[in-house]
């Protein structure tokens, strides 16, 4: 390890870091000072080590560029967790930090000597990879596993583990500078719930690092977001995924004190402020991306936040005033500033160049850096006139670079907003912004500090007006500061050298240089989506964060009638690389137990598990419950269903939009037996809908498609609906009671009349059963005269027991998930995610007629017409045999060598004494003039005769007795 530098600096009231709490962690297992506070990347840099990765193609080195949300170099191995972003890793007590590099020999650095060869393409270029099928695997292995890119990784000794949270806030602001506290501010005061996401550990954005007297305002503001308990706010927490149903997820950096390593936010707020702010825009020159050579943000975030010199001689070079801002807190803190190379011609104002003078500070005005020196790190730099390819050396051990700023637009990208280049101002802005959404502070271009807090104030009290508030004196109060504010200042041009030393880089996460771009242009590429995945620039793991800017500017360049329009390429979630633990945080392996579960297993249930639910399989004897259902009745807990309310003026719209059979019309007592589709046609869950009252629907879904069906609802919910949808699976408890004998049975529990004239079949109503309050759905899963009782899940356990008390007398029995299952392929019930897969249409699952052809606007509905008049490609069929036999879902329909398809279901009907079954088939129609299917069973085949379901009553009358 390098010899240990003495960066650290006195401490500071702007600092991060706590002083009073050092700790150790260990590097290639030498250990590391640090203290609470910092992060691992300004943890090594403190302690001299400047390579901390290797690029991905020409394995160069690579150090601390940028520190802030898009800092996705350099990517390390922490505590065992390979491609953790280091510069966004607080550091821990312990931690164990790897390069994800080979030390010593590195026989892959020679590509960088070697870039001719290795131009865009070059893969299916040269005929050493793609000759033969052996020369090409070879050469994709020897890629693979070169040193760097994750050759090999070592599972993780102890699991982390993560979490996810969901809000409803009515705002949420993304972004905690001063325009983003100030709008929470007028949130919390007009008394609606805020969460304001701050993706740092803590407030003030980009005036949080530029010194003492510019944290004065973010202090008293942090102090007046403590006084209000309807604000939440969440930092570390970074706003990755953007989605057009107004679905907001953010990912949280737990504290090292969490149990969880990282916690994701599902945020569904009725208004949103995208206070985003503004990162630096990298210059372009030979060798931009040497250790050593970093942005004027990050120099400062190194000086303010953690306590640490950038290096001990810095050479600065950029276009702006910022430049010399930077130089002043550089020269303040003890770092020798060996010049300041300014683009513009005329320089700096005279009030920054003076006080840059006084302390012999060389000014070069129309000059930038050309050319980084140095081979494992910086060492000097190359200094000319812009445009030139020769200049004046001069050494540094760091260049603090910047070519202006790039507002962080990628968000409200995501968001639908169009995103529209300014030529004058030289960088792109968010127009036409979705209802309820606004823009604040540094990512609308704006630099003063009290115009990016009015801005603050004015986007809230806009949105919020949206939703009934009144806001009228804020909005002209804001509007009338803002008119006073400075006007927003422009960007440099960015730096053309020609010089031919070194590469220039236009995206750091895929070493993608100017002349890759070059190449593309020349080989026929001009579309700006077509050459991003060509040459793969912004495609790396920041994501176009830190390479889009110039990527669209030299594109531009080379492309003089795109020059005014620079359209973006089309941002995605999510933001940046994305753990795929938290994407699946609150989906742990956790079962879920019905509220009937503990009633059940005392009588003797025996429990399975089926998805993430544990039920009752069986009370001892499935057949015989089976049978009980016929005879007289069965009584099962069907509390796992999906059940969902959905309410509000455009209700029926929102219904309407996802299910295949019309809901308008619906009366109130009518059962509605429906299903959901995709685009394709394909059924991907069924379930009722009955109508509570005016806009106002309770609506089931299958056991295992209940929670991604709520995400199909509201993936298809326009954002202006006035429509909500909630979730009473685990609030409300579901049991049927079926059988010749269940009219009875409830009758003894109530005074409503229950009668086939009263309430026939698919008819509901509310009714009290032993003075529990619940719906009575009148419906036929398991073949008999049937009800489906939904109560309040705090009294289904006293409501079970007097029903199995009013029931016994009259013999009902208990009956448990199988018996369910025997009775409903009895009556040739096909079950979404079971009978069919994700490829079978409507028609071919035979659920067809759920579908009401007059309905234009239901998802699936153009398909579906086409469907109707295609054949099929595949089909259920049923069969049966005579007597047991010892099939098992998933035995193959074969004949010979030929396989048709796969049993679905399938189980023997003590009722019928006969196997039945359902199977997924393809040439249904040479099946069916065979009138019969061979099954592969214990090695050998099997004939089952074809039968057209329902097994049992194809006529329906049980149900309507």
């Amino acid at each position: 390890m390098r010899k240990k530098m003495k960066l650290r600096l006195p401490p500071s009231s702007t600092q991060v870091i706590d002083r009073s709490r050092p700790l150790t962690i260990y590097y290639m297992g030498n250990p590391v000072k640090a203290y609470v506070g910092d992060t691992v990347a300004t943890a090594l840099h403190a302690a001299g080590i400047k390579q901390m990765a290797t690029s991905f193609k020409y394995h160069r080195p690579r150090g601390i560029m940028e520190l802030g949300v898009h800092a996705t170099d350099p990517l390390m191995e922490v505590d065992g967790r390979f491609n953790t972003r280091v510069a966004r890793t607080p550091v821990v007590e312990g931690m164990r930090v790897e390069p994800q590099f080979k030390k010593g020999i590195d026989i892959f650095k020679l590509a960088d000597k070697a870039s001719k060869a290795l131009q865009v393409g070059f893969y299916y270029k040269n005929p050493l990879f793609y000759k033969s099928e052996k020369t090409w695997d070879k050469a994709r292995k020897m890629m693979r596993t070169a040193p760097g890119n994750l050759p090999s990784i070592t599972p993780l000794k102890i699991k982390p583990a993560f979490d996810e949270v969901n809000l409803t806030p009515e705002l949420l602001v993304i972004g905690g500078g001063l325009g983003g506290m100030e709008a929470a501010l007028v949130g919390a005061r007009s008394g609606v719930r805020v969460v304001l996401v701050e993706a740092e550990g803590w407030l003030g954005g980009f005036h949080a690092f530029q010194g003492p007297k510019a944290l004065e305002p973010v202090l008293h503001l942090k102090e007046q977001l403590t006084k209000f308990s309807n604000l939440t706010v969440l930092t570390w927490t970074t706003a990755s995924m953007v989605y057009p149903d107004g679905l907001f997820v953010c990912i949280q950096t737990c504290a090292p004190d969490d149990p969880f390593l990282e916690r994701s936010y599902l945020i569904r707020p009725k208004v949103a402020i995208f206070a985003t702010g503004a990162m630096d825009r990298p210059l372009m020159f030979a060798n931009n991306d040497r250790p050593g050579v970093m942005f004027t943000q990050t120099a400062q975030r190194l000086v303010h936040l953690y306590g640490l010199k950038p290096e001990e001689e810095v050479l600065i070079s950029g276009g702006d005033d910022q430049i010399y801002k930077v130089a002043l807190d550089m020269v303040e803190h003890g770092v020798r500033v060996v010049g300041v190379a300014d683009s513009r011609a005329q320089g700096g104002s005279d009030e920054l160049t003076s006080s840059l003078a006084q302390h012999g500070v060389p000014i070069w005005p129309g000059e930038v850096v050309i050319e980084a020196k140095g081979k494992g790190a910086v060492t000097g730099a190359i200094v000319g006139k812009v445009g030139a390819t020769s200049g004046h050396s001069e050494k540094c051990k760091a260049i603090i670079a910047s070519s202006g700023r790039t507002p962080l637009f990628k968000l409200i990208a995501q968001a639908q907003a169009k995103i529209v280049y300014d030529p004058k101002l030289g960088f792109h802005l968010a127009k036409d912004l979705p209802k309820g959404y606004a823009t604040a502070g540094r990512l609308n271009g704006l630099e003063d500090q009290e115009a990016i807090r009015a801005q603050g104030r004015l986007a809230a009290a806009e949105v919020l007006e949206t939703i009934g508030l009144e806001t009228k004196t804020d909005i002209d109060e804001a509007r009338e500061l803002l008119g006073k504010a400075p006007s927003i200042k422009a960007n440099p041009s960015q730096s053309r050298s020609t010089r031919l030393n070194g590469q220039r880089f236009i995206c750091f996460g895929n070493d993608v240089t100017e002349k890759d771009v070059d190449q593309a242009l020349e080989e026929g590429f001009t579309n700006v989506e077509m050459i991003k995945r060509y040459t793969t620039a912004t495609m790396g793991a920041e994501q176009g964060a830190l390479s889009q800017a110039n990527f669209l500017d030299y594109l531009a360049y080379k492309q003089p009638n795109q020059m005014g329009s620079q359209q973006i390429n089309t941002p995605r979630p999510p933001l940046a690389g994305v753990c795929m633990g938290v994407m699946a945080a609150g989906h742990h392996d956790q079962p879920k137990i019905p509220p009937l579960h503990w009633v059940q297993l005392k009588a003797g249930g025996k429990t399975i598990r089926t998805g993430p639910w544990i039920r009752i399989e069986h009370f001892g004897d499935p057949e015989e419950e089976t049978l009980a259902v016929h005879r007289s009745a069965g009584l099962c807990d069907v509390s796992t269903l999906g059940k969902f309310r959905i309410f509000g003026p455009d209700a029926e719209k929102w219904l309407n939009r996802v299910n295949t059979r019309s809901i308008e019309g619906l009366s109130d007592n009518r059962i509605c037996y429906t299903a959901a589709c995709n685009e394709e046609g394909v059924v991907i869950d069924d379930g009722i809908v009955i109508k509570l009252g005016d806009d106002d629907y309770y609506f089931t879904t299958s056991t295992a498609r209940g929670p991604a069906t709520m995400e199909w609802y509201y993936r298809w919910k326009e954002r202006e609906w006035e429509a909500w949808l909630v979730n009473l699976t685990e609030a409300r408890a579901g049991m049927n009671l079926a059988g010749p004998a269940s009219r009875e049975i409830l009758s003894k529990l109530t005074s409503t009349d229950l009668s086939n004239e009263a309430l026939p079949f698919m008819h509901w109503t509310k009714a009290e059963l032993a003075e529990v309050p619940c719906y009575i759905l009148r419906m036929g899963f398991l073949g008999e005269l049937s009800y489906e009782i939904h109560c309040p899940s705090n009294q289904s356990v006293y409501l079970w027991e007097k029903l199995i008390e009013a029931g016994e007398p009259l013999g009902l029995k208990r009956i448990g998930l199988e018996a369910q299952l025997i009775c409903r392929l009895e009556k040739g019930h096909v079950l979404p995610g079971l009978d069919f897969d994700g490829n079978t249409n409507m028609f071919e699952a035979h659920l067809d007629w759920l579908w009401d052809s007059s309905k234009e606007d239901s998802i699936g509905a153009p398909m579906l017409r086409l469907l109707a008049k295609q054949p099929f490609r595949c089909e259920v069929i049923g069969f049966k045999l005579d007597g047991r036999v010892n099939l098992k879902d998933g035995h193959l329909v074969v004949n010979g060598e030929r396989q048709f398809g796969y049993i679905t279901s399938v189980r023997y009907s003590p009722l019928l004494d006969q196997t039945i079954g359902l199977a997924l088939v393809q040439n249904s129609e040479e099946l069916k003039k065979a009138g019969e299917i061979k099954l592969w069973l214990e090695g050998k085949e099997v004939r089952a005769n074809l039968v057209k379901p329902p097994f049992y009553d194809p006529s329906g009358e049980r149900l309507r007795i």
